[in-house]
């Protein structure tokens, strides 16, 4: 097979930052043919071609930059921005096939590190791009023809700034899309596509050195204790922690976690009190894990003895890993219930389930862990999804399996499907650029005509759990398409 031919890249640099983009760079797993940055700093470094232009002029001289490049292809990247190793081979991928633009979708990051949301194209054109490549010819010729326009995955980071957090991207759009916007003038661009992000890194060989488990709990006194004798009563053989990330309990949930130190002597107890959410709680529980192997499990579950040795095995080939969910244990009555296995899941991209599921601890800080926005529902599909979008490997660890709990209470099932439903709206909006589709319209109207129809459900009572469900979701679906300005019903 002949070569990939890399591009040459073009850093635009508006207010002289560009070490974080040439960093990594120089760590792609396809190194660039070329380094121009374009900027009002004065700089030098051995591998890179620096312009120096005024802000005002940075957007001209990077498209006079590309026009006078050697490659057939050229991409653009923000002086602030971290490409992921896999984003130039990515894009030269793309650009091989015959795209003639390619774009990259965008990872956010707060200032601490974790995920504050993506962005992924086709979008208006506000400079909110994870970088691109472009066909040079469709930028020194004045002729209109069509061209391809395809899309990559979620493969650059951009960390908002520290001293203004909220600062929007739109401030850079002159300078980030400027060749972009010339290539729509000049083409009829045809597509989108979507292309596969390819497997990022080398697989895995050796064994995780340490595995931190992590429960996240709010008010599990419960249930904390048998999840706790489960743990205890693991074969893994390798060295493992626990950690309790008490997510505001006003139970006695810490009295609980500290009296089963006895059993499990690596056991620690991490405050997560200042914030409410499942997510923040894992967030805080990954920040505080000794561990280079990280596995998630919930306090009223209860998980099979061979659970942690199936995951540490796993790890060998996988970044992101998903184990199996058995309610035939815990919720023998509901198991109509049972949750799909992973290798079933109708979505558009396979998922690890949050009460089961492990990855690497620098798979997690690099694709920003955690979103905490997403409240009691959806978040283990958008860390999945990201992972994916990402070029990691997201599989399937059947061997793993929890003894699952499905809600008895039918106001803590509506509750959590109502939740599921919104959460299913924000994931669409996220997402649909990726290939995330919304139901068609016959499933809906066969969904809530089922609904309507089967009201009288509610009198009876082995139908009116089923009835309740549906309505919870459905209802959580409209309520989240009104919130993400969707239509997700």
């Amino acid at each position: 097979m002949a070569a990939l031919p890399a591009p040459e890249v073009v850093v635009a640099a508006p207010e002289g930052d560009w070490e974080p983009a040439v960093d990594s760079l120089l760590r792609q797993t396809l190194p660039p043919a070329g380094i121009t940055v374009v900027g009002p700093a004065e700089a030098a470094h051995a591998r890179v071609r620096f312009l120096h232009r005024a802000p005002q002029a940075v957007a001209a001289a990077c498209v006079e930059a590309a026009r006078a490049a050697r490659t057939p292809h050229v991409a653009f990247l923000h002086g602030r921005d971290e490409a992921l190793p896999d984003w130039l081979r990515q894009l030269a991928l793309a650009a091989a096939d015959g795209a003639g633009l390619v774009e990259c979708g965008l990872l956010r990051l707060r200032p601490d590190g974790l995920v504050d949301g993506i962005a992924l194209p086709p979008a208006p054109y506000t400079g909110d791009t994870g970088g691109y490549a472009v066909r040079r010819d469709l930028l020194t010729t004045s002729g209109g023809g069509a061209a391809r326009l395809a899309l990559a995955g979620l493969l650059v980071r951009r960390r908002a700034d520290g001293t203004d957090a909220t600062r929007s991207a739109a401030p850079d759009a002159p300078v980030t899309s400027a060749a972009q916007a010339e290539v729509m003038r000049r083409a009829r661009l045809t597509g989108p596509t979507m292309c596969a992000p390819a497997t990022a890194g080398p697989h895995r060989r050796s064994s995780p050195r340490l595995v931190s488990v992590v429960i996240p709990v709010r008010n599990g006194a419960l249930t904390l204790p048998a999840q706790l004798r489960a743990l205890a009563a693991q074969t893994y053989t390798g060295a493992w922690e626990v950690l309790i990330v008490d997510n505001g309990s006003i139970d006695t949930t810490r009295a609980v976690a500290e009296s089963a130190r006895r059993e499990l002597p690596g056991l620690r107890l991490i405050d997560a009190g200042d914030r409410r959410g499942e997510s923040h709680a894992r967030n805080r529980g990954v920040a505080a894990a000794h561990g280079d192997f990280i596995a998630f499990c919930d306090a009223d579950d209860e998980a099979d003895p061979g659970w942690l040795g199936a995951l540490a095995r796993a790890a060998c080939q996988a970044d992101v890993l998903g184990g199996s969910l058995d309610s035939s244990v815990l919720s023998p009555a509901h198991l109509d219930e049972q949750p799909l296995p992973m290798t079933q899941q109708p979505d558009f991209l396979p998922f690890a389930r949050g009460a089961n599921c492990a990855a690497w601890k620098d798979v997690l800080t690099t694709i920003g862990g955690w979103d905490e926005h997403y409240r009691a529902g959806g978040e283990d599909m958008d860390l999945s999804w990201r992972a994916h979008l990402c070029g990691y490997r997201v599989r399937y660890a059947p061997d793993a399996r929890m003894h699952y709990r499905l809600r008895a209470e039918l106001t803590a099932l509506a509750r959590q499907k109502w939740n599921y439903g919104r959460s299913g709206a924000r994931l669409y909006a996220a997402y649909r650029n990726a290939g995330f589709e919304r139901r068609a319209g016959r499933v809906v109207l066969a969904n809530w005509s089922w609904l309507l129809l089967h009201t009288p459900d509610l009198l009876h009572s082995p139908a009116r759990r089923r009835w309740i469900r549906y309505a919870a979701r459905l209802a959580g679906f409209l309520a989240g398409s009104i919130q993400q300005g969707v239509r997700y019903l």
